[in-house]
């Protein structure tokens, strides 16, 4: 009997360090920890959402109009880059 009770708890326990939520919670807790115990802030890159890299001049609905002229230009030419 105590032995389906270790292997259920191993396996608890695998599923658990192998989950992706109980990481994001632990770090969570460890950084709301710092942040009262050192009285600074803690940034996680990834709370960023990825690089906030301006748009070139022009919209991408003219850029787009004028990639799809040009193809047409190539086609009707019969100038096709691969």
């Amino acid at each position: 009997m105590r032995w389906n009770l270790w292997i259920f708890e191993a396996w608890l326990v695998q599923r658990l360090l192998a989950s992706s939520t109980f990481h994001r919670a632990v770090r969570r807790v460890h950084k709301k920890m710092h942040e009262v115990r050192q009285g600074e802030k803690l940034y996680d890159p990834s709370e960023f959402g990825g690089t906030q890299i301006d748009k070139p001049a022009g919209t991408d609905m003219q850029k787009f109009i004028r990639y799809y002229m040009e193809e047409l230009k190539e086609q009707f030419r019969g100038t096709t880059k691969k």
